[in-house]
């Protein structure tokens, strides 16, 4: 199921699919990868804002972050 949240797919989905009743659950078992996730949104979020940054491999792909 940690490829489901690194797909990006809502917390809450992948609680129901695992059958946990409440997603707080879910996110205490897999706070490491959520963590992981937020610690690149940082550097997306400056690239979106100065896009003369120098060097875009600096940050995560666009493409990775999750939906809102």
């Amino acid at each position: 199921m940690l490829m489901l949240l690194l797909a990006g797919i809502p917390v809450h989905v992948v609680a129901d699919r695992l059958g946990h009743a409440d997603p707080s659950i879910t996110l205490r078992v897999y706070a490491h990868v959520i963590r992981q996730r937020a610690a690149g949104i940082a550097d997306v979020f400056a690239a979106a804002v100065d896009p003369e940054r120098d060097d875009p491999e600096d940050g995560p792909e666009p493409s990775a972050l999750a939906p809102c």
